[in-house]
Parts: structure tokens; C-alpha cells; sequence
């Protein structure tokens, strides 16, 4: 792990490029490698953007503008200077950003930080335009947090329900993808990427995948870490993205997944014109 001393802190929760574990990276990697296809030309806020790095990436996918916005003010300085961003210190509650401003909001791991969700989806909707879109993540409470498990960083959490319940009232369009598959049924091209694969009672089956896409089978290398901005803007090859948990996909239920992570996007605010 990288101990560079100009690298934030890393407590856990938040991604820090140089220190987070191997999946912590991978994740979020993931998330923006998503997110930064629909950037073009578009006005981008990501919301709580910690460190810096993805926003960075979205600027360089072709994003007219980003706005990286954190209750950090170490973390906002600290993605100014390292990234050039620019930033502003503010609550998710209360961002810091006037009415119909944004055409994009990026939120990942957020929602489930703040006391309000409800209200946090107000605000991202109040910044954006009439038909803008909002990119959000949230652990998906059923996998995630199973048999008692508890991040004492998070304040609420959803299970697929909730969490579109929470999105509908306020976006005319809503779709759904998740990451990271617990579990999957066999038939499923998914249950390659499955945490718990049926076929990992194939001997050597894992060693294979793990060749496939090393990124999940070996710690993050220094040169890595220290290209998370490029690693984001690429994508992997084919047959890694196959058997990868980090990639991001449509929402699947005739598989049978059960995914870490939900993600949706969201388009078009409901009375906004």
C-alpha cells in the first residue's frame, strides 16, 4: 500500500487512491468508469467528491464543466491542488450551488451517510435542469449489511424498494444497475463475476478468473494507484469485464443476482417544467 505522505487520510470509508484496500479501489473505479459516459458536454457536480480523483476523470472525459462539492474542506483543498478542480466546501444538505445549474450530479456512496435522504434527493434535483440526470449509489441493505453486519459510517440504508421509492417521486425515468454480485444463478453469464460462483467448485476456476482480471485477485500496484484518474478512462478488455464484480450493469432479475451495490440513473425532474 502507498504511504505517500501528501494523501489524504484514509479512515476506511472515504476512497483514497494511494491506501484503500484492493476492493475499496476497484469499486469505485468502477462507479466512474460508469458514469463518465455520460459526461460529454454536459455541467457535472459529483457531490461528495472526497479526494478528487473521479472528478478529475469526469473533467477529462469530455465534461464541459465539474463542480466537486464536500463537507470536507481538507478534502476540497487537498482536490484543488492535486487535481486543479474546482471545489466548495458544502453540506449534501444544502449544496452549495444555485437552482438549475447542473445538466449531471454524481452521488456514490453518499445517500446513505446523511440523516435525510429524502432531503439530499431534493437537492440534487434543485441543481440540476429540467432534464437533467442524476448518477447515485447506495449499498443494497439485504447483501450488504446480511446477518448483522454494520458500517458505522452509514446513517441509512436501502434495500431495492426503498430505494426506488425514494427516486421515483422526484425523476420521470429511473433505471436500475447494480455491482459487485454476491450470488448468482448458474445459468446466469453473472455468476462468473459472483462472489459466491457456483463455479468456483471447478478447481483452478478462480485462479483462471483472477488471471483474466487481476483486479481481483492481487493488491493494487503503486503505478495503479497513482493513475487513478487514468485508469478510469479506460475500460477493461472484454473478457476481464466478464468475469470482474467491479463492473457496472443493467439490473438483472431473471438471473438471480444479489448485488453489494445499486445504482441508478435517474433523468428528467418531475415538476420542473
Amino acid at each position: 500500500m502507498n504511504d505517500d505522505p501528501s494523501a489524504l487520510e484514509y479512515t476506511g470509508e472515504r476512497m483514497v487512491p494511494e491506501r484503500a484496500s484492493g476492493r475499496t479501489f476497484w469499486e469505485h473505479i468502477g462507479r466512474y468508469r460508469f458514469a463518465r459516459k455520460f459526461v460529454r458536454g454536459r455541467r457535472v457536480l459529483d457531490i461528495a467528491c472526497g479526494e478528487g480523483y473521479g472528478a478529475a476523470a469526469l473533467a477529462k472525459a469530455g465534461a464541459a464543466s465539474v463542480v466537486g462539492v464536500d463537507l470536507s474542506a481538507e478534502a476540497c483543498e487537498h482536490a484543488h491542488r492535486k487535481y486543479g478542480l474546482e471545489t466548495r466546501t458544502g453540506d449534501a444538505l444544502d449544496i452549495p450551488l444555485p437552482d438549475r445549474s447542473m445538466d449531471l450530479v454524481v452521488s456514490f456512496e453518499t445517500i446513505e451517510h446523511v440523516d435525510d435522504p429524502a432531503a439530499f434527493l431534493d437537492e440534487c434535483a434543485r441543481v440540476l435542469v429540467p432534464d437533467g440526470i442524476l448518477i447515485v449509489s447506495t449499498p443494497n441493505r439485504p447483501v450488504y449489511s446480511a446477518e448483522g453486519a454494520h458500517n458505522p459510517f452509514h446513517r441509512v440504508e436501502c434495500d431495492e424498494r426503498e430505494f426506488g421509492a425514494l427516486l421515483h417521486p422526484r425523476f420521470k425515468s429511473v433505471r436500475l444497475f447494480t455491482q459487485f454480485p454476491e450470488s448468482s444463478g448458474w445459468w446466469s453469464f453473472r455468476s462468473l463475476a459472483a462472489e459466491r460462483s457456483p463455479w468456483l467448485r471447478i478447481k483452478g476456476f478462480w485462479r483462471f478468473t483472477a488471471w483474466l482480471c487481476p483486479a481481483k485477485g492481487r493488491e493494487v500496484e503503486p503505478a495503479i494507484r497513482e493513475s487513478a484518474v487514468d485508469v478510469i478512462l479506460k475500460d477493461d478488455p472484454v473478457a476481464a469485464a466478464l468475469v470482474s464484480p467491479y463492473v457496472v450493469r443493467p439490473r438483472s432479475v431473471w438471473s438471480g443476482e444479489r448485488p453489494y451495490y445499486l445504482i441508478a440513473v435517474a433523468e428528467g425532474v418531475k415538476g420542473s417544467g
